[in-house]
């Protein structure tokens, strides 16, 4: 009988140390699940849009957000996130198409979006204990809010910042600035510099610097530069007086100067984008601070010149000011299921609460005390504490205000005239 007993022994091992190995895969990819799941949880699908986070690993920019997904539904067996990527070739977007008939449960919003306003998203308060709020950095919930109630969970921070080609800088002997700051003066003398012709019969022309207006903020570090304000004492949104007049005065040099490269006049953010990383014929692209890690990738691939970051240059305000929506955030869309809505909330807290993975995919965290390591991104970082926040439900009136600048510009109008123009699109 011994031999017998011992023999299965030795096959119930050899059988635990074939599985085994198998077994754990299962485990680890999440086939095998020893999660709790709570009776009374949510089980079913969750709709979820959202727009690509580029980093140097991942051009196409949504494996951030599978990854994500794929942890989740291991934790939580029986929730299925019915993903949907917005994608667009042009990169800017009108926040209304988000939300159609069929509405996502969960969207990505930032303080511009006007869900926020609307009355289409769900008030998260309930959601936001203290702790949470103290281990966020100052002021990152306001522009999420609408009559007290907070209406977007923070994901990352952003801005507007300036990136240059570093080689076309070189060829023309113009200096990079240092520490990625300079004055407006230094800035409008490169500008000139950077601005000029190739080609004997067929002429090349070169621009210092594109960028698209219409529908962005790309404007506004040019307009503040000598300290114009967007709020009147009594908080109204008013942009007008000698400040403001000042900083217009300059945006209507650079273009007297033909600087600013003609495609920045269309509405074809694409034109915009070729002019600085395919046909290399911009030296500065002003743009949003997150675009820095698809820029990287494509260095990384020998795909692009060496490029730089730098900040808007300095006028009489003696800072680089801007403003931005400035924060990214998720949403969720109006729930008739209790629980529904909390497991939604429980997914969008799992996407943002890991702020160390913030930085790769060109944002900076909303957390405080998380380090950011990459030389870049400190000057983005630098940018975004120069940033101030919009005025609430801004993104329209921006729209309209970009509108009349280029009118103004394309008509040659003076600074008086450009700001008549901006006040009547305001009211």
């Amino acid at each position: 009988m011994k031999k017998p007993f011992a023999l299965f022994l030795i096959l119930l091992m050899v059988a635990f140390l074939v599985t085994w190995p198998y077994y754990m895969y299962l485990y680890e990819t999440g086939k095998i699940n020893f999660t709790e799941v709570n009776d009374e949880d949510y089980r079913g699908i969750i709709t979820f849009c959202d727009f690509p986070h580029w980093s140097v690993d991942d051009p196409i920019g949504f494996n951030f957000i599978k990854k994500k997904i794929q942890d989740f539904e291991y934790l939580h067996p029986g929730v299925i996130i019915e993903f949907e990527p917005i994608k667009n070739s042009n990169f800017y977007y009108d926040a209304n198409d988000i939300i159609g008939d069929g509405k996502p449960d969960i969207i990505p919003v930032t303080s511009d979006s006007p869900f926020i306003y609307n009355g289409k998203l769900e008030p998260l308060d309930k959601y936001l204990d203290k702790n949470y709020k103290k281990s966020l950095k100052e002021n990152v919930l306001n522009g999420f809010m609408h009559n007290n109630s907070v209406y977007g969970i923070p994901l990352g921070m952003y801005t507007s910042v300036l990136y240059i080609n570093s080689d076309l800088f070189s060829k023309k002997e113009v200096e990079v600035p240092q520490n990625g700051e300079w004055s407006y003066e230094e800035f409008l003398n490169d500008m000139a510099k950077l601005t000029y012709q190739e080609g004997k019969k067929e002429k090349k022309n070169f621009y210092g610097v594109t960028l698209y207006m219409e529908r962005s903020y790309n404007l506004w570090g040019f307009l503040m530069a000598d300290g114009a304000n967007i709020f009147d004492d009594k908080g109204i949104v008013s942009f007008k007086g000698p400040q403001a007049e000042s900083g217009l005065k300059k945006l209507i040099e650079l273009y007297a100067k033909g600087t600013i490269d003609p495609v920045a006049f269309g509405n074809d953010y694409s034109k915009v984008w070729d002019s600085f990383t395919v046909n290399k014929e911009s030296a500065v692209l002003v743009d949003e601070s997150y675009k820095v890690q698809y820029l990287k990738y494509l260095e990384n691939k020998n795909k692009l010149f060496q490029f730089d970051v730098v900040l808007y240059p300095e006028g009489d305000g003696d800072v680089p000011i801007t403003i931005s929506p400035k924060i990214y955030s998720y949403g969720i869309t109006k729930q008739i299921d209790k629980k529904k809505l909390d497991m939604a909330f429980k997914f969008v807290k799992f996407i943002t609460d890991s702020q160390e993975s913030v930085e790769k995919i060109g944002y900076i965290p909303v957390k405080k005390d998380v380090p950011i390591t990459d030389e870049l991104m400190k000057k983005i970082d630098m940018a975004v504490k120069y940033t101030d926040n919009i005025p609430q439900n801004w993104h329209d009136k921006n729209i309209m205000i970009n509108k009349a600048l280029i009118d103004g510009l394309r008509n040659k109008e003076n600074e008086k005239m450009i700001l008549e123009r901006i006040q009547k699109a305001l009211n």
